[in-house]
């Protein structure tokens, strides 16, 4: 459920019936699936139609793709910037990752540039789809016109998976590894690890590690002690007080 509506957007656009959704912005937390749900996205297109041209990098890559055909421009004198034009404007469907770091920095010509690839695009009614660790209004750097362009498609959250989700994933890699574990164990582990699918996934390694170690079935006390790392951290802040949050607050505007 936490990803359902970002699913069914992605297949729509994968399929080519998503015409709506230009651009499609999907963010989320780290390790939620985004990068996945991305390369899906150009994976399944070209499955559909073969002949798709279709171009997949993150934002650090296409800056640093940039700047170093400027500076071959000027150090040949050939023109690289026509090629490199080429490359991002005669395409079908343009994937980007990370688009919140665009907004980062200096590179003014970067930025430029990238607001032309995306006009051209827009305008061939090529498919883009971006990704991001917060929606595009919260992007701060992020320059206006850009902004609006972005809201204007169809912008997609993936959410944190909930309880009974983590569990069932959990006891899929179980299955998978063939191993033995107790259903409380289990529901031990997802109570504790919620932020992520990549956080999750470690700790469930470092139980699998101390059941080797120790030849045993995955048991709720060896989860305990496997995960103590994470428990601990949260058993040191459970709470905040009214008098941190009178400080805060009180630093923030400046009073006493």
């Amino acid at each position: 459920d936490s990803n359902r509506f970002a699913r069914t957007v992605a297949l729509a656009v994968a399929e080519g019936s998503g015409q709506d959704f230009n651009p499609l912005c999907i963010y989320g937390g780290s390790g939620l699936g985004k990068t996945h749900l991305l390369n899906a996205i150009g994976n399944y297109a070209l499955l559909k139609q073969p002949g798709t041209r279709v171009r997949y990098v993150t934002s650090e890559e296409f800056t640093n793709e940039f700047i170093d055909s400027l500076r071959a421009d000027k150090a040949s004198g050939e023109s690289r910037i026509n090629e490199f034009n080429r490359k991002y404007r005669e395409i079908d469907v343009l994937l980007i990752d990370d688009i919140q770091f665009l907004g980062r920095g200096d590179k003014e010509s970067s930025k430029e540039e990238f607001f032309h690839t995306f006009n051209k695009l827009y305008q061939d009614k090529k498919q883009m789809v971006f990704t991001s660790d917060r929606p595009p209004r919260d992007i701060k750097k992020l320059e206006e016109r850009l902004r609006s362009r972005f809201e204007n498609g169809m912008v997609t959250q993936i959410e944190p998976p909930d309880l009974e989700t983590r569990t069932a994933i959990l006891r899929a890699w179980a299955e998978k590894e063939n191993i033995t574990c107790d259903l409380d164990a289990l529901n031990y582990i997802a109570a504790n690890v919620s932020e992520n699918i990549r956080k999750l996934h470690g700790a469930f390694i470092r139980v699998l590690l101390e059941a080797s170690q120790s030849k045993s079935n995955v048991t709720l006390p060896l989860v305990k002690h496997a995960i103590h790392y994470i428990t601990d951290a949260q058993d040191e802040k459970k709470y905040i007080t009214i008098d941190e949050i009178t400080t805060y607050i009180c630093q923030h505007y400046n009073i006493n």
